[in-house]
């Protein structure tokens, strides 16, 4: 049997490995496949956690594990069956900002859990928000330059969170994120997505 899993390398500003972000991959192709955002989670964090996977060099050596939440995951507090320490609940852009998902994370951070908000596009409905992230992801696909220079002036000193420099593909981004002062890195530039085909002791 063999893990349905991929890794990304993330980055500080060093370029020192200092966490990963695994994905869901199923089958020879290495794409996410047509599958439902809860089951991938799931079957990520069964990867990661169960039988000692997580202390095997192969995986994760031991550092910071960045997983994706969708909505319903989230309410359904499937992360509570895995360690805080290792584990990173990375808020999907498209979960619903509602009173419901804010409750969850005022809860998952109280019991130790770091959060970050992927993909963020500053909202009205995402900004309050801002006050539970441990890390803000920043797709460089997605956002003007401007942009994110624009979002990183009015909230980066404001709030408690990292910065995350995500889709990085170019030197140019890569030194632009430096400046404007991210503190994390990822993206093809740095390190792509490597799929993981280790067997495991079921």
């Amino acid at each position: 049997m063999s893990l349905n899993l991929a890794r990304q390398a993330i980055y500080d500003a060093q370029k020192h490995l200092v966490a990963y972000e695994f994905l869901f991959r199923d089958g020879l192709r290495d794409a996410f496949p047509c599958i439902d955002a809860h089951i991938a989670t799931q079957s990520i964090l069964d990867d990661l956690f169960l039988e000692g996977n997580l202390t095997d060099e192969a995986i994760s050596n031991g550092l910071p594990c960045f997983v994706n939440f969708c909505y319903n995951s989230l309410l359904s507090d499937i992360a509570l069956q895995y360690p805080a320490q290792n584990l990173v609940i990375e808020v999907l852009e498209d979960c619903t900002a509602d009173n419901a998902l804010y409750e969850k994370l005022v809860d998952l951070k109280a019991k130790g859990y770091r959060i970050a908000l992927d993909d963020f596009i500053p909202s009205n409905d995402w900004i309050p928000f801002l006050a539970l992230a441990d890390i803000i992801k920043i797709d460089f696909r997605a956002l003007s330059l401007d942009s994110i220079t624009q979002f990183v002036q009015d909230y980066g000193e404001a709030f408690n969170f990292q910065l995350l420099a995500e889709k990085i593909e170019t030197q140019e981004e890569y030194q632009f994120a430096r400046k404007l002062g991210f503190d994390l890195f990822q993206g093809y530039q740095l390190s792509k997505p490597e799929r993981l085909e280790y067997p495991f002791v079921a």
